[in-house]
């Protein structure tokens, strides 16, 4: 007789829901484990964002302990028309009168008039120098070459011996200068300008003709007392200022080195001995910006704990970090190192509420901006005093900023260590819940195997009392 293949066809055994019964008992372990390691996770990603927020507040504090966030000043010229000012951190409060007596600019030459764009020029070689002559033209004067330059040799041949080409020639060999052609409505002219502004950078450029006369028509050499071919339609100039009386000259009009920490763009000439005004001031942004930032760091991280442990007494319902102790002694520490005063900082200048900073009742900090401003108006007030530290003084800034650091820098760092706890544990979890995954897939099988067996156990004793009560049957009638 041939065995049932089906588990519970023909003995109406339900074999594979007996078998999930079974198994969603051996799984409770499992599960409790799953429900163990979502509880880690979530701990880890709490733990994650505080040490996220804490950085952020160290980073608004170090901020606070840096003498340049109180050193910062802004620069203002009364005529902007005339020039614009910017500051680096090495620019301190000032005011000076500048005149600007001349413009740096650029030396252009230009050619005789000639038909056409076209038009041959000759055949030969140009040499072009970048240098500074001495002397007033069309005296005889000197030519020195610039420091660290090359004369430019270019090559002008039946390729190339046109005005364009001599054109395209020029401003290909990367000699220093640029050329171009001007149309003036009776004819083409070849300019040739330096890149550079500045007596230093003035053009000179010999011809060595081969094969053709003409090209000598644009040479340039203001040595040679006025011989030149080429002629100087706008000279090379340095940009002359005086500032407070004190002439200063530079080949251009970005001067970096005047004054220390200022950069000075000029755009125009002053009237001869008429001044504008320079102003170096305060600037109470940065500081303002700083302490806000700071606020609103700090208010991070409260805000971070206190939902990361709040209880909810209507629901009896806990946050993730709810009763820990490593996050009630961060909020501790760090309240407790703003709350304290500075030690050796001035009188009125060594706790935060001095300049406006103050906790409210729900734990968060408030800046109070009338105050600030107050304070910072007060030229006896040294705000910096409060948050950066000297060989005497630990400020604030480099008090949060040390105690932050031994909070997640480091494998000390309270933080880390709490993270690499249950990055441990949750380590442990998954590999019991390996174990656990093979040793649920061993029962399964094996509850299968039994039950499967009884199955087809019950399916032959079935079919045998079947048989058994056929016969009977068959007796009873044959007797009858």
């Amino acid at each position: 007789m041939a065995t049932i293949s089906s588990p519970g066809v023909g003995s109406n055994l339900d074999v594979k829901t007996i078998v999930s019964q079974l198994m969603a008992v051996e799984k409770q372990p499992l599960t409790a484990l799953a429900k163990k390691e979502a509880s880690f996770q979530a701990k880890l990603s709490a733990f994650g964002s505080l040490k996220s927020v804490l950085s952020s507040f160290q980073s608004a504090a170090q901020t606070l302990n840096l003498s340049t966030t109180y050193s910062t000043v802004k620069a203002s010229v009364a005529d902007s028309a005339i020039m614009g000012a910017s500051v680096s951190g090495a620019a301190t409060a000032g005011t000076y009168n500048i005149e600007v007596k001349s413009l740096a600019q650029s030396q252009k030459l230009i050619s005789s008039s000639y038909a056409a764009s076209g038009t041959v020029v000759g055949k030969g070689t140009l040499t072009i120098d970048i240098g500074a002559y001495s002397g007033t033209a069309p005296d005889p004067v000197s030519f020195t070459a610039k420091s660290g330059s090359t004369a430019t040799s270019i090559t002008i041949d039946s390729g190339n011996n046109t005005l364009e080409g001599v054109r395209d020639a020029i401003n290909k060999a990367n000699s220093g200068v640029s050329a171009t052609i001007i149309n003036d409505g009776a004819g083409f002219r070849l300019s040739v300008t330096s890149k550079d502004t500045g007596t230093a950078n003035a053009v000179r450029i010999g011809v060595a003709e081969t094969g053709g006369a003409g090209l000598a028509q644009l040479a340039y050499d203001a040595s040679t007392g006025g011989t030149s071919n080429m002629s100087q339609n706008v000279e090379a100039k340095d940009a002359v200022i005086k500032v407070d009386g004190i002439t200063v000259t530079k080949p251009g009009n970005k001067i970096t080195d005047a004054i220390q920490g200022v950069t000075l763009t000029l755009t125009k000439e002053t009237e001869a001995n008429v001044t504008t005004k320079l102003t170096l001031a305060q600037d109470n942004a940065a500081v303002k910006s700083a302490l806000d930032n700071f606020v609103k760091a700090y208010n991070a991280v409260n805000k971070q704990i206190t939902d990361s442990t709040a209880y909810n007494s209507a629901t009896g319902s806990s946050s993730v970090l709810t009763g820990d102790a490593t996050t009630r002694s961060i909020q501790a520490q760090l309240r407790n190192a703003m709350s304290g005063a500075v030690s050796g900082a001035p009188v009125g200048m060594s706790v935060l509420s001095d300049v406006g900073i103050s906790f409210q009742k729900d734990g968060t900090l408030s800046l109070d901006s009338a105050k600030l401003d107050k304070v910072l108006a007060d030229p006896l007030k040294d705000i910096s005093k409060l948050f950066t530290s000297s060989d005497t003084v630990t400020g604030i800034g480099s008090r949060l900023n040390t105690l932050v650091s031994g909070m997640i820098f480091g494998s000390d760092a309270i933080l880390n260590g709490r993270i690499d706890g249950i990055n441990t544990s949750i380590k442990s979890i998954g590999s019991q819940m390996t174990a656990q995954n093979i040793r649920l897939a061993t029962i399964e099988k094996r509850y299968n195997a039994q039950f499967s067996a009884l199955d087809t156990a019950i399916s032959r004793m079935m079919s045998t009392s079947t048989f058994l009560t056929q016969q009977l049957d068959a007796l009873s009638a044959n007797n009858s």
